[in-house]
């Protein structure tokens, strides 16, 4: 007769170790390039001259004010064969999908002016401009910690990301709710680390 013990949580509360929920709480959203010094880099200073007050913290300001990220999935393609009655199925081009970001909007740290400056780097709505790649494309990490944060279970490297969308809450006299930002992430790869998993 087997141990009924082994299914049940008398058999997890034998084995804290091992089963420590994951939790949804416990992350964060990196950008691992100089963001800041990028964005300085086409800025008119001259026009608003408190810019340094919020692009020199812009990669910090977007690690504080992201409240949920999506997880990186992909997808396989497949590439499909017949002979006969008979079809073989053959892994085909991974694709990536989209992720998003929610963030809280911060008065002053200026969330939507860090993410809008991020975006513009792609778009330039003035000059009506594609940029290149280079000016827009950064690296990110999205980390798992566990419980207490003290090491890392698991991590994403987001390669090429870029905002290609930003939503936000409407305005409404009715309510007394804190705003909140949406952002579109594209990314072309994300790598998974599970070392620690």
């Amino acid at each position: 007769m087997s141990d009924i013990n082994t299914t049940t949580t008398y058999h997890m509360s034998s084995n804290p170790q091992i089963y420590e929920p994951s939790r949804s709480n416990t992350f964060e959203f990196i950008l691992n390039e100089d963001l800041n010094r990028m964005l300085l880099a086409g800025t008119d200073k001259s026009v608003d001259p408190t810019v340094d007050d919020y692009l020199d913290n812009i990669t910090e300001t977007i690690r504080v004010a992201v409240v949920e990220s999506s997880v990186p999935h992909f997808k396989i393609d497949t590439i499909e064969i017949r002979r006969g009655n008979a079809k073989v199925l053959f892994a085909g081009l991974p694709s990536f999908e989209s992720g998003e970001l929610k963030l809280n909007d911060f008065v002053g740290a200026r969330t939507k002016d860090a993410l809008m400056a991020w975006q513009a780097k792609a778009y330039d709505v003035t000059r009506d401009v594609v940029q290149l790649a280079s000016n827009y494309k950064y690296d990110c990490t999205l980390i798992e910690y566990n419980p207490d944060m003290t090491y890392v279970v698991r991590s994403w490297r987001l390669i090429g990301c870029w905002i290609s969308d930003i939503r936000e809450d409407n305005f409404n006299h009715e309510e007394n709710n804190k705003r909140s930002l949406t952002a579109t992430i594209q990314y072309d790869r994300a790598i998974p680390d599970w070392t620690n998993a």
